[in-house]
């Protein structure tokens, strides 16, 4: 072997536990609400990701399909080696995740105004911050063939009509996961928070889109409240709420706000306000944003059904609508 294949084989396995481990960190930073800091993973997944892919390449180890198919039934994996750190190298790299420390240290996202958009380059993964060049400076590819992690599009690229058909679907899916279960059940929290807690903070959510909605849609590039939506920890009281109430509220505020939003023309879904975190965004950002919010919450209490009828002693438990939580995984 030589040395330049130890020297591939070392960056494959580095940056492919890198590309990994950016990657899990994107995703448990937008857990914690640090969308901006989140987009420093997710731009630096990508580099690591890219870089893993040309070192896989060098290595000769990619062929026909045909090949790769016989390789794959064989079990004829690439060989791998032992590896130091994964994590950023370059000074942009490291200058972006000081820049994230000193923010956390104060508890709190990164601002619009301390971070750029982020570019990586599809080619070579050199990271950019800020415009994008003409063409990469390390090896000439155009400016459209980088990978932009912008705070525009960094709640989902989703038009107004799939935003809309997931706003109007929400309810239903609620009741469906809420049928046929008891008061207890309802209110039991399996770790930190119950089905009607989670009920009660999707309605919360959801008035504080629309009232962001309406201040964008009224009012010319309005700076949009800065205060963090209401968080869970505020949605104990709803444990004791009836259910029939909680779902009510839901549907009254659900459909305020799919009244103010349809028939919307396409320059209304893209009027903007500017939001301290994402900057200057437009109406579509956040309907991202509420929507990409409430399937994550969706899918967890799907969870918690399931596992709260996994354990009775009904053989034959309620079961949710086949056509209910499959849309709400499925992507445009």
């Amino acid at each position: 072997m030589t040395s330049d294949q130890d020297e591939n084989r070392l960056l494959l396995c580095s940056m492919s536990l890198g590309y990994t481990a950016y990657h899990v960190w994107a995703t448990q930073a937008r857990r914690e609400r640090y969308y901006n800091i989140a987009r420093i993973f997710e731009a630096s997944s990508m580099v690591k990701r890219i870089r893993a892919e040309r070192a896989f390449e060098a290595l000769g180890e990619v062929g026909t399909t045909t090949e790769n198919i016989r390789r794959a039934l064989e079990g004829l994996e690439p060989e791998t080696v032992a590896t130091g750190p994964v994590t950023g190298t370059t000074p942009l790299s490291r200058d972006l995740m000081s820049r994230a420390a000193r923010a956390l240290a104060e508890q709190r996202d990164l601002t619009a105004e301390e971070i750029g958009d982020l570019g990586v380059c599809g080619n070579c993964g050199e990271l950019i911050e800020g415009d994008l060049p003409d063409v990469c400076a390390i090896c000439g590819t155009v400016r459209e063939g980088f990978i932009r992690f912008s705070a525009a599009e960094s709640m989902g690229v989703f038009g107004p009509s799939t935003i809309m058909r997931r706003l109007e679907q929400t309810a239903a899916t609620l009741r469906a996961i809420v049928e046929g279960l008891n008061d207890a059940q309802l209110s039991y929290r399996p770790i930190t928070h119950s089905l009607k807690e989670l009920i009660g903070h999707l309605t919360d959510m959801d008035v504080v889109f629309r009232e962001r909605a309406w201040l964008i849609l009224e009012t010319k590039n309005p700076r949009l409240p800065s205060a963090h939506p209401p968080t869970l920890a505020r949605a104990k009281p709803y444990n004791d709420h009836r259910i029939a109430d909680l779902l009510e509220a839901y549907q009254t505020s659900r459909h305020q706000t799919i009244n103010l939003l349809r028939g919307l023309t396409p320059a209304a879904w893209h009027r903007t306000g500017y939001h301290e975190i994402f900057g200057t965004i437009p109406l579509t950002h956040q309907g991202n944003w509420v929507i990409e919010h409430e399937r994550g919450h969706l899918i967890e209490m799907a969870q918690i059904r399931h596992e709260l009828l996994a354990h009775q002693s009904d053989p034959n438990p309620l079961k949710l609508p086949q056509s209910v939580i499959p849309e709400v995984l499925r992507g445009e």
